[in-house]
């Protein structure tokens, strides 16, 4: 019970157990701190290469004067944490390319190459595989045998095994994909190159967050050929984080008079 007095309240309760947050009236709120966090973004880029019968042809030249014909979520079981604002992902796409001396067509212009933009989350075809042929004996896990010789020596490297595992995960991805404009009305669509993006723990990171740091890392390697699986590329990005200071409850005995 507890009567009041002088707006004042006595205590007269013969025991009370008193919470004490130990916190500050300015930290009743929780504290945002904006920090520094490093995404690790996997770059993977082809060229390609024209073949008559079995000789290269070579890449087909053209030139930086594009057009965006389609943006795509490519779909899977798991969904994104949350959808991806493609406007957004677009105006970033532009302001990368515009850096790298492509231009945009204007009404009444034919491009050069043609873009079309997947994203999503999945699981990849892993690049660390290739050279080797995986069969099935109904054991824990298939087995590999490798069938061309540059892959025992890829295999030597000491984190070979590291970056085949990482790359077998699922991954959240972007993929920029370069046509060539059809010179004729039933020319079939000839592809000249494509560029993907890849960073880990599609089951929690937001693909919004880090879709400006995954095309500033891959637009340097748009119409160029990688000459490995991939490379990795850390960025800093700013995450906007929210702390909670931890509370302590004291139980203590009050003495009423």
């Amino acid at each position: 019970m507890e009567t009041f007095s002088a707006g004042l309240p006595t205590l007269t309760a013969p025991r009370l157990v008193v919470v004490v947050l130990l916190v500050t009236a300015a930290r009743l709120m929780a504290e945002t701190a904006s920090t520094p966090a490093t995404v690790s973004i996997d770059v993977r880029s082809s060229v390609d290469q024209r073949w008559a019968g079995i000789h290269k042809g070579g890449a087909i030249k053209h030139g930086k004067l594009y057009g965006i014909a389609a943006i795509t979520e490519t779909p899977s079981e798991e969904k994104l944490v949350k959808p991806v604002n493609q406007a957004r992902l677009i105006r970033q796409l532009r302001a990368e390319l515009s850096l790298r001396g492509y231009v945009e067509i204007s009404a009444g212009q034919k491009p050069d190459v043609i873009l079309t933009v997947h994203y999503g989350r999945g699981f990849l075809r892993n690049p660390y595989t290739e050279g080797m042929m995986l069969a099935d004996d109904g054991g824990p896990a298939p087995v590999a045998t490798i069938i061309m010789p540059d892959q025992i020596f890829r295999q030597k490297d000491g984190d070979f095994e590291l970056k085949l595992q990482s790359a077998q995960a699922e991954k959240l991805f972007l993929r920029i994909t370069a046509w060539k404009f059809p010179s004729q009305p039933r020319e079939k669509p000839a592809q000249l190159w494509q560029t993907t993006m890849l960073v880990d723990d599609p089951r929690h990171l937001d693909l919004n967050q880090v879709t400006g740091e995954m095309l500033a890392a891959g637009a340097d390697y748009f119409d160029r050929q990688i000459d490995r699986e991939e490379v990795q590329i850390n960025r800093e990005t700013k995450e906007t984080r929210v702390i909670v200071n931890p509370l302590k409850v004291l139980e203590t005995d009050v003495k009423v008079k």
